[in-house]
């Protein structure tokens, strides 16, 4: 981190403007760029990202993510990152029983980076979408909408909660290097979700009413120890469950898992 020079004391012979002596201290923290206006692109700086060149690493902030359909009646185990993209079936809303694609995963081998390609990984998290399934068009109502909705009062939220209280999630690099073991899954709370909402409520008591209904894992980001997974180096995440766990609305979801971390890629 570049630091900035505070000068607690100054003397200057203002005849000649000559600075006399100065008491001065080097600050690195937060605030060391505060007033400064935005900083200062050096050619050197700039020459340092320059793309394609060859011989140097190209770094970009580039998660891998890997997604698969939770049936209705829950599962008692999922892998990730095993199937890579024209591999699998995609879980993707509305794209029917095709192979995986670009809206599934970013994977293009199966456990491990491709030739070239190395990754460092500080964190993990996974999104969970109740109703949502490769049926589901993107232009019609989701099996399950956080919004108004026909659905069985509660059937969003019920789903998050249920399938967030079970499941160990672990991740392996290697034959045994285990980096995660740890659950249930709402301990990996996604990093974004729906702000800006409405509710709405009427005196019916059936289960059939209008009604707002939206909830997501929340809470401190699940980071890692940084790991550097190297090119072609194998690696596994999967989440295991006691015992499979259907969801209460007795609809298809879909669950997402993200490596958050940096790509760092060979120049072509």
């Amino acid at each position: 981190m570049k630091s900035q020079k505070i000068i607690t004391k100054g003397i200057i012979d203002w005849a000649t403007l000559r600075v006399e002596s100065v008491v001065a201290f080097e600050y690195a923290g937060p605030v060391a760029h505060c007033g400064m206006g935005r900083p200062i692109l050096t050619p050197d700086y700039i020459a340092s990202h320059t793309v394609g060149v060859p011989g140097q690493k190209d770094v970009i902030w580039s998660p891998l993510y890997d997604a698969a359909a939770y049936p209705s009646a829950g599962q008692a185990a999922f892998s990730f990152f095993t199937l890579p993209k024209g591999q699998g079936v995609s879980s993707a809303p509305g794209v029917g029983a095709v192979a995986k694609t670009i809206l599934d995963t970013n994977m293009v081998t199966n456990n491990q980076l491709s030739l070239g390609n190395e990754f460092y990984a500080i964190g993990s998290e996974t999104l969970f979408f109740p109703g949502v399934n490769n049926n589901t068009s993107t232009t019609a109502s989701f099996g399950v909408e956080p919004g108004i909705s026909n659905s069985a009062i509660g059937a969003f939220i019920n789903d998050i909660y249920n399938v967030g209280n079970g499941g160990i999630k672990v991740l392996t690099v290697g034959t045994d290097r285990k980096y995660i073991e740890d659950g249930p899954l709402n301990l990996f709370p996604p990093a974004t979700r729906l702000a800006g909402f409405a509710a709405i409520a009427t005196g019916a008591t059936a289960t059939a009413t209008p009604q707002t209904q939206y909830a997501v894992w929340s809470g401190e980001p699940y980071t890692l120890v940084p790991i550097y997974i190297q090119s072609t180096q194998q690696f596994q995440l999967t989440v295991t469950f006691g015992a499979a766990i259907p969801t209460p609305s007795t609809t298809i979801a879909r669950m997402i898992e993200r490596l958050r971390g940096y790509l760092i890629r060979q120049a072509t």
